[in-house]
Order: structure tokens, then sequence, then C-alpha cells
């Protein structure tokens, strides 16, 4: 048993070595398809990461009717406490959005000392926590009575949702492109291999070798340069995210990158497990292809 898996591991290293230009550009082209994978995966995660730091900066405000009463005022607040998608509720009252105002006016505040308190509104400031149900929590917040004017960035937040979806349409399009083209590289590799030793093949066949025996030294063939790019990913997806990409986003101040270091294992995993599928898939076709011989 042992002999038998040795031979085969030994006839996937002849067949990659023999071949071994057409092995570069099988593994040259798996690696790019794998780096851009991980790089749209770290791009999208990093996209999720700054609008929940813009949900979380970008506070809606809800202006109070000035007729209501304190009792009003306590009844809109439980409402918005039953809303499940809104956080960090608190109330303003005029006096406190006066102050507020002013302060923030530093030297020129005294430009406004004559104007009082009575021209602003009470008001609820709160986050929201999922941006992907904007929509459907402004509704509800627009069903309580007694709101007189609702503050909100909405076009910030729908924009930044858009580039998020596009990015994400755009990698899965590129993924699919370069898993395609990964495909079809490598099943010529193989059907070169098997080609070139139709007569091994067939001499394996008629002493009664199985199928699958005669398939494995291919899949082995396949999944090797799989694994080997998903190595070669790995190294790329690190070097350039965590010395180049990762600095750079840093850089802006807009939000803390993620780390690659505390994924590094997952990605580790998430690239030599597709690499290796995509390499067996790559010599499943030509060798059933060639088993007729």
């Amino acid at each position: 048993m042992i002999d038998s898996f040795l031979f085969l591991i030994k006839s996937a290293f002849k067949s990659i070595f023999k071949n071994w230009l057409l092995t570069i550009g099988s593994v040259t082209v798996l690696t790019i398809c794998l780096l851009t994978l991980g790089s749209s995966i770290l791009l999208f995660e990093n996209v999720n990461l700054f609008i929940n730091k813009v949900g979380d900066e970008s506070q809606v405000v809800i202006f109070l009717d000035e007729s209501l009463s304190v009792d009003d005022i306590n009844s809109i607040h439980n409402q918005l406490v039953q809303i499940q998608n809104i956080k960090n509720i608190s109330f303003e009252s005029k006096e406190m959005a006066m102050k507020n105002y002013l302060e923030s006016m530093g030297e020129n505040a005294e430009l406004f000392s004559d104007i009082t308190s009575d021209v602003l509104r009470n008001s609820f400031i709160f986050n929201i926590k999922d941006l992907s149900k904007f929509e459907q929590t402004m509704f509800e917040i627009n069903k309580i009575e007694g709101i007189a004017r609702v503050r909100e960035r909405r076009e910030v937040i729908e924009r930044i949702r858009d580039i998020s979806r596009i990015v994400l349409m755009l990698a899965a399009a590129i993924i699919v492109i370069f898993i395609i083209i990964s495909i079809l590289i490598i099943t010529n590799t193989v059907k070169t291999s098997v080609s070139s030793r139709k007569d091994e093949i067939g001499i394996m066949k008629y002493v009664g070798a199985t199928d699958f025996f005669v398939q494995m030294p291919y899949f082995i063939e396949g999944i090797i340069i799989g694994i080997v790019s998903g190595l070669i990913a790995l190294v790329l997806t690190f070097f350039a995210y965590n010395e180049i990409f990762s600095p750079i986003l840093f850089d802006f101040g807009l939000f803390t990158p993620i780390s690659i270091r505390s994924r590094l294992f997952t990605f580790a995993l998430f690239y030599i497990i597709s690499g290796g599928i995509i390499g067996m898939l790559g010599s499943v076709f030509p060798v059933k292809k060639y088993l007729n011989v």
C-alpha cells in the first residue's frame, strides 16, 4: 500500500518537472487567481469595517415638536428603545443644545450671546447598529408621533453601501474569470502529461490497473500545483497587505484596518484548500478522456 502511494507521488512529481513550463504557467495563473480572491476578501472586510465605523459616527437626530409635554417625550424615548436597530440613545434639551453650539463656536460664541435656547428644539440622538437595515429602521422611526424633523446622513450611507456592492460584484467577476482560466491551464498541463504517457497508461490498464489508480497521479499533480500556488499566494498576500496596503489605509486616518496576522492560519487553510480543489478540478477532464487508450 505504501509502495503504491509512493509510486503515485513519484509519478506526479515526475510529470510536474517534465512539463515544467506548463507547470509554471499553471502555478502563475492560479496564484494570481488566489491572490485576487484573498485580496478581495480583505478589501471587502475593510469596506465593511469602514461602513460600520461610519455608522457609529453618523448620528441620527430627531427634533421634537415644541408642543410635547414631558410625558410625551418619555413616551417617544420608550418607543425608540423598542426599535432594535438603534443604540446609544440620548436626550438633548434645547438648553443643552444651545450650550454645545456656543462651545463649538469657540471665540466667536460672543456673537451669538443674544440668541436664546427657544430657537432650538429638544431632540434625541442615537446611532444605527446595522446600516443594511437603515431604510427599515428609519421607516419605524418616522411612524413615531411628535417628531418634527429628522436629520440623518442618508446619502453618505447609501453611497458607501453602493461602493461596497460594486466592490463585491467586481471581485466576484474577476475571481470567476481567473478560476476558469486556472482550470483550463491546469487541464492543458495534465492533458500534456497524459498524452505523453499513453503507452505507459495502456500497459498499466493491460496488467489490471483500475481507472482510479491510473487517475491518481494526475489528481495529485493538480493538487500539488494548487497547494504550491496557495502557499505562494499566501506569502504575497501577507507581504502586500501588511507592508503596503494596510499602512496606506492607516495613513488615511479614517479607520484602523483589520489585521491579517490574526487571520493568517485561516487564510493559509483557505488558500491551500481552494488551490487544491481548483487544481484537482483541472485534472479531472483530461484524465477521463485519455483513459480509453
